[in-house]
């Protein structure tokens, strides 16, 4: 499943009911949420930045790293 019908399931699950009634509506919400997310904000950089630090270099080594520091990023932005 894409990103953007995880969180079109996830809108659709918050919203009391089911994705497959009416798929083409959450998609098109889910695409409207996660548009903001594309520019992010300070805070969600530096969460990314922490999340992949180093020996006090930042380095993204891995998909992993890169993995922890999208999901920091995120996180940031879910808390405000």
């Amino acid at each position: 499943m894409s990103m953007l019908e995880q969180v079109a399931a996830a809108i659709a699950t918050a919203d009391g009911t089911k994705f497959e009634d009416n798929p083409t509506r959450f998609r098109r919400l889910a695409l409207a949420a996660l548009k903001p997310v594309a520019r992010p904000t300070e805070a969600m950089v530096d969460a990314a930045y922490e999340a992949v630090r180093f020996d006090e270099h930042w380095a993204v080594n891995s998909r992993r790293d890169f993995g922890k520091a999208v999901r920091a990023m995120i996180l940031a932005a879910m808390e405000g």
